[in-house]
């Protein structure tokens, strides 16, 4: 039995290897400086052809079927979006024995373990409005020069992840053509809007707010991403809020934690009453408040004050309300 467990390690090993070797001499057949987007990835024995990225550019993706009629091969407002980001544009030579139903599907399932959300999909007739020829979709691919290659023809796939780092697009094109199947990939890493810049509102501000309308919200009290202890940024808004209680030695509060929409409810509703129950715990331990003045209360998202569409919106719902009880 020793030996047999020995062999068979041995034995994976050399699969490995041979596995490792075959794939990095897939991938030398690629064109210099060329790469795979992290989250998007390759079907398995393609080969980049043609590769570019910017750190910040401008891409249109479509969004919907295709008017050749009435706008040719132009990307207008009814059939495609604008977004600016890390824009990386890859075109991909696939199996020859491979059907672009395949690709795509594996994309598909690809894309969505990993996040992504379908915007618009489509193949052949599906992607134009009135008559259409798929050839023509390469020019929305950024593939005008070998639009023979989408001559026999079509899928497309656009998807968008959300993400705290920035939303992500994927776009997706197969072509067909006798030469065989073709992938180009387009995908833009969106910069968001830096939020959460107005954070520090003075003891006074907060007391007036409270007398005023039995709350205030605060932006200055900052977590990392998916925890609940507190960083140290948030302590001159802590400080602030220690006035305020000191100050009026009969006011009690409701500290309630709020997330944005992303994730499950109650999960987000178990984290908000974490973070509300770390302020409470460093008021009490830094500052001498009395435990019995502050309640934590975890409101997850089922309270917000603006959008969760966007990234601008999910910042002003991750807050920490203080409610006069």
């Amino acid at each position: 039995m020793k030996s047999f467990v020995s062999g068979g390690r041995r034995a994976a090993r050399v699969a490995a290897l041979v596995l490792a070797v075959s794939a990095a001499s897939a991938f030398a057949k690629d064109v210099a400086g060329s790469k795979d987007h992290p989250l998007v990835g390759r079907y398995a024995g393609a080969e980049i052809t043609s590769y570019t990225s910017s750190d910040f550019d401008e891409q249109q993706f479509l969004i919907g079927p295709v008017d050749l009629k009435a706008d040719g091969e132009k990307f207008t407002d009814a059939n495609a979006i604008k977004v600016e980001g890390k824009v990386v544009r890859i075109r991909y030579d696939a199996p020859k024995d491979r059907s672009a139903l395949e690709i795509m599907r594996n994309y598909e399932t690809s894309l969505k373990a990993k996040g992504f959300e379908p915007i618009f999909a489509c193949a052949d007739a599906t992607c134009f409005k009135g008559v259409g020829s798929s050839f023509r979709m390469a020019s929305f691919a950024g593939d005008g020069n070998v639009n023979y290659r989408y001559g026999d023809g079509v899928r497309y796939l656009l998807a968008k992840a959300s993400r705290p780092a920035g939303d992500v697009y994927a776009a997706v094109f197969v072509g067909t053509s006798k030469t065989g199947p073709l992938v180009r990939v387009t995908a833009a890493d969106l910069k968001p809007m830096q939020g959460d810049q107005i954070q520090f509102i003075d003891a006074g501000a907060m007391a007036q707010s409270i007398a005023a309308t039995g709350h205030i919200g605060l932006y200055g009290i900052q977590f990392d991403f998916d925890k609940a202890e507190l960083k140290p940024e948030s302590r001159p808004t802590l400080d602030e809020i220690a006035k305020v209680l000191k100050a009026d030695p009969a006011l009690a509060l409701v500290v309630a934690g709020h997330t944005d929409a992303k994730g499950g409810f109650d999960y987000n509703v178990d984290l908000s009453k974490r973070r509300a129950a770390a302020v409470v715990a460093d008021l009490t331990g830094r500052h001498g408040i009395a435990a019995q003045r502050l309640t934590p209360f975890g409101a997850g998202m089922a309270a917000p004050i603006a959008s969760n569409d966007d990234e601008t919106g999910r910042s002003k719902n991750r807050r920490v309300e203080l409610v006069k009880r």
